[in-house]
């Protein structure tokens, strides 16, 4: 257990998530570009969840020393997961019926920050919802996405439990003093 603790501080965990996330992104790009699949509304969210996980990782990797830098940025980093994994999970059941949606025009960010319209190569929205095109093993990408998004989810709750004793405890005592 105490090995994995120690795991959140290295340089190479955080860098191993950065540069697993930076493959998801790559994938999603050939997709697009190389084999003409172009993504929906709910696909471009992904890849900003994806985005935000990156930048908290990355400056977790150069804060990983300090373990309240470290401990929010594995809390920012599981809520930028979670956030791809409940779009994911929400595009698969557009994809299978179970949930009746309509997308609309456009990649449907807020408009305070128009990712689609900043950076449209990597955030416009040009295919159909509930059309994802099939991976690897028969998967759709969806839930390809539900797999690739689910498995670090998991590796970074675990860490952050690693980490909530030494965080209450710190609390505990500075709230005494």
């Amino acid at each position: 257990m105490k090995r994995f603790y120690e795991l959140g501080q290295s340089i190479y965990f955080w860098l191993a998530g950065i540069a697993y996330l930076l493959v998801m992104e790559a994938i999603a790009l050939y997709y697009q570009y190389v084999l003409n699949f172009f993504p929906c509304a709910l696909c471009v969210q992904v890849r900003a969840w994806v985005v935000g996980a990156i930048i908290s990782s990355a400056i977790s990797v150069y804060f990983r020393s300090n373990f309240w830098v470290r401990f929010v940025g594995l809390t920012v980093t599981i809520f930028f997961i979670g956030g791809g994994l409940y779009t994911s999970w929400y595009a698969w059941g557009v994809e299978n019926g179970t949930v009746i949606s309509t997308c609309s025009i456009g990649a449907g960010f807020p408009t305070f920050m128009p990712l689609d319209e900043w950076i449209p190569f990597f955030f416009g929205a040009n295919g159909p919802c509930g059309q994802s095109p099939e991976m690897w093993f028969g998967l759709s990408m969806v839930e390809t996405l539900l797999i690739t998004l689910g498995i670090p989810m998991i590796l970074l709750v675990a860490q952050w439990l690693m980490h909530l004793p030494h965080a209450l405890v710190s609390t505990y005592r500075f709230a005494i003093s």
